[in-house]
């Protein structure tokens, strides 16, 4: 069957919609990789789809169409200025959507994909799909990704979707192109929902896939994703940065613990699968032969890189000969001193730690990150005192939590010299535990007060100590200021 893959509909969704702050200068940095960097998710299914032997075209809505690096420069000097790049402009969105329309008029797809994994622009997305539904009333209409998860009955009870692929797509999205194209129904697929007489249907999920060594990676299909000119581009504007190859890749799939605030526990169940050593190393050969140039730093984006010990050795040792310097996010309590040591010795140079918060109680028993403060100090000791860099990040406005004990923890990073530390308001979506605590709290028209921008599905917690979306942000912006000038 004649297959197409929309990719960059969330970038799409960035120009059209213009979500606050995001086009204001001093996010410019963000704003790119929102608009250039690929949806991976979309590449896994892709690079399944195609060993299978099935032809799937990929229409990368941006990549495609603005392949100028001068169009994202930015122009404005003033931080809190709206962007005057060229890729801002009215008509820079225009051509994306008739690039779009103009592909589904050429093509007539009879199978057509639509990621849909962001929360921040989800409700635009789904008002694209009916867009795509109207100029191709024929078409088999599939969407997937995270939010897809999460949000399924919605999404076809929108009217437009044919069917929605749930958890992991890979296997899934091929059972589904065999059965479109030998013209069965899709009775007993698992992953899968969709309408059946007239209401919604929902097959038994998938089984999380335990051989991850048997999926081709996803930078198979990097010519389908424009992936070398969005390289070259995103180099160019972001020289320090370490945006493709290395934040496409993750060496496993989940995590073992149960944060609140976190979908992992409900994507994954807990539960954490591995790359073997010898598959990581294929990757990152693939990446320094494809993608030269660049500022050459790797980022593995797992949650927990240094969860096995073991494993991450055996993966250190393979890392000898690349042209990489790397940098990870991991738990504080997955450290120890002498493996901040070994990963320095192989040019790792920072180390994101998911802290949370200094608060005690806070951190155990309202996020519930099983470990302590005292770990997240070590941890953060040991990376600085190996010559890497430590970055922790926080939430500010957990259940319980003060202005006061907040201040308490930047007084604990400015004496431990901790000078790259970030909170970031609490933002809750479905498919976390905080969100069932923001839902029991807030009626459905007191929640829309809360919600992150009228096309998002992402809502600012309301708690006692800050009842309204302003309080939250301007203290968080308070907090973050205070951080860089070193003092309260």
């Amino acid at each position: 069957m004649k297959a197409l893959l929309i990719s960059d509909a969330a970038a799409l969704a960035m120009m059209e919609a213009r979500p606050e702050p995001a086009w204001r200068v001093k996010l410019a940095g963000m704003r790119y990789k929102d608009l250039l960097a690929p949806d991976y998710g979309a590449m896994h299914v892709a690079a399944y789809l195609k060993r299978a032997g099935f032809s799937l075209r990929v229409a990368n809505l941006v990549a495609d169409v603005h392949d100028r690096v001068e169009l994202y420069a930015e122009t404005n000097t003033g931080p809190d200025e709206l962007s005057g790049s060229e890729i801002g402009r009215p008509e820079a969105a225009g051509a994306v959507r008739s690039y779009l329309f103009d592909t589904l008029a050429r093509e007539e797809p009879e199978v057509i994909f639509v990621t849909l994994s962001v929360y921040n622009l989800a409700l635009h997305t789904r008002e694209l799909l009916g867009d795509i539904r109207r100029a191709c009333p024929g078409a088999t209409l599939v969407t997937g990704g995270i939010y897809s998860s999460f949000h399924t009955e919605e999404i076809l009870l929108d009217g437009h979707v044919d069917v929605v692929i749930r958890g992991e797509g890979e296997l899934t999205a091929a059972e589904l192109m065999a059965r479109l194209s030998d013209g069965r129904d899709l009775d007993g697929l698992a992953g899968v929902s969709y309408m059946r007489d007239g209401a919604p249907a929902h097959n038994p999920p998938r089984p999380l896939f335990t051989d991850l060594d048997a999926l081709p990676h996803p930078y198979t299909v990097s010519a389908e994703f424009n992936i070398r000119k969005r390289f070259e581009m995103l180099s160019e504007l972001l020289p320090g940065g370490d945006w493709i190859p290395g934040t496409g890749f993750l060496t496993s799939r989940g995590c073992p613990e149960a944060c609140t605030f976190c979908l992992d526990p409900a994507i994954n169940m807990k539960r954490t699968r591995f790359h073997s050593p010898e598959y990581v190393r294929t990757v990152l050969d693939y990446c320094a032969g494809e993608f030269t140039g660049g500022a050459g730093s790797f980022f593995f984006g797992d949650a927990t890189f240094t969860m096995n010990h073991k494993r991450l050795r055996k993966i250190l040792g393979l890392l000898d000969g690349l042209p990489y310097t790397y940098q990870i996010q991991t738990r504080a309590d997955y450290l120890t001193r002498e493996l901040t040591v070994e990963l320095a010795e192989k040019g790792f140079t920072t180390v994101a730690i998911g802290a949370e918060s200094f608060n005690e109680e806070i951190l155990q028993q309202v996020a519930r990150k099983r470990l302590s403060v005292g770990d997240i100090l070590d941890a953060s000791r040991w990376v600085k005192e190996a010559g890497m860099h430590p970055v922790l990040t926080f939430v500010a406005g957990l259940p319980g939590e003060t202005r006061e004990s907040i201040w308490r923890t930047v007084e604990m990073l400015a004496r431990n010299g901790l000078d790259t530390a970030t909170f970031f308001p609490l933002v809750v979506f479905r498919g976390t535990e905080l969100f069932r605590a923001f839902e029991a709290r807030l009626s459905p028209d007191e929640r829309e007060a809360f919600r992150l921008n009228p096309w998002s599905e992402e809502f600012l917690f309301a708690s006692d100590e800050f009842p309204t979306r302003e309080e939250l942000t301007s203290f968080t912006e308070k907090v973050n200021r205070a951080i860089v000038e070193g003092h309260r």
